[in-house]
């Protein structure tokens, strides 16, 4: 069984991000039905001030991220300001019926038992909320939460690459000043996965390849892993001694 703390999570986290990235539409449609119980999810992309719904799997997770926004209350918007999982795994228990009079009862008219938000967040920047549904009562078992837990980490990851492909200065992502770092951090991420699954080698043996064309071609390694990103080197390309990534014609 897969811990929460497992040590093997960001190498699932680039496995992920390399077979169904750079599109998070497809990554969510792969990830959600391997949670087992889930109805569905949305994910919210967020800054203190303003929020936008990124994805919604289905009717109830559109509804479910549309009442919060309206309602302006719900699990969403508390694992955001908490920078923590919000677990509700009953919303029609006294306690979330509290928490929440308006959305609780809402969102159980809306198809939704039960509702759990992960924060997305990196170097305790918070970019939004992962929202899970469930249509009946019940909690997450360990093994869910940890799947979870992992398809939030590559749902981040391929956010802010999304933003460093856009390049958008302006973007809510960059609002916390910290923006260049973390996108050129994502880009990173994402193509230590790519080059991972090129040369069927471990998510740290493709970094030290990355890392070692970079510094063979004098280039900084933002700037290769770009060119990983936009397919314009693969790694299963390089010639036979390894001092350059073969482009593509």
């Amino acid at each position: 069984m897969i811990k929460v703390d497992d040590p093997d999570r960001q190498v699932r986290v680039q496995q992920l991000m390399a077979a169904h990235g750079p599109d998070m539409e497809a990554l969510c449609n792969a990830c959600l039905p391997g949670l087992a119980g889930i109805g569905g999810g949305g994910v919210t992309v967020m800054t203190p001030d303003t929020s936008q719904v990124r994805y919604a799997s289905d009717a109830v997770s559109a509804r479910v991220e549309q009442l919060q926004f309206l309602l302006g209350e719900g699990p969403c918007r508390d694992a955001y300001a908490r920078t923590g999982p919000v677990l509700a795994e009953d919303l029609r228990a006294p306690v979330w019926q509290q928490q929440w009079p308006a959305f609780a009862p809402a969102a159980v008219q809306a198809g939704a038992g039960a509702v759990f938000a992960l924060p997305l967040r990196v170097e305790g920047a918070r970019i939004g909320v992962l929202d899970l549904y469930r249509d009946t009562a019940g909690a997450l078992t360990e093994q869910t939460l940890a799947d979870a837990l992992i398809m939030a980490d590559a749902v981040t990851e391929l956010l802010l690459a999304e933003t460093l492909a856009d390049g958008d200065d302006g973007d809510p992502l960059l609002a916390d000043g910290r923006g260049e770092h973390l996108l050129q951090r994502a880009a990173v991420h994402q193509a230590t996965g790519m080059i991972s699954v090129q040369l069927a080698v471990p998510v740290e043996d493709a970094l030290a390849r990355l890392r070692a064309h970079a510094f063979a071609a004098g280039r900084e390694l933002d700037e290769v892993a770009a060119d990983v990103l936009a397919r314009r080197v693969r790694f299963n390309d390089l010639d036979d001694d390894g001092d350059r990534a073969g482009e593509f014609r």
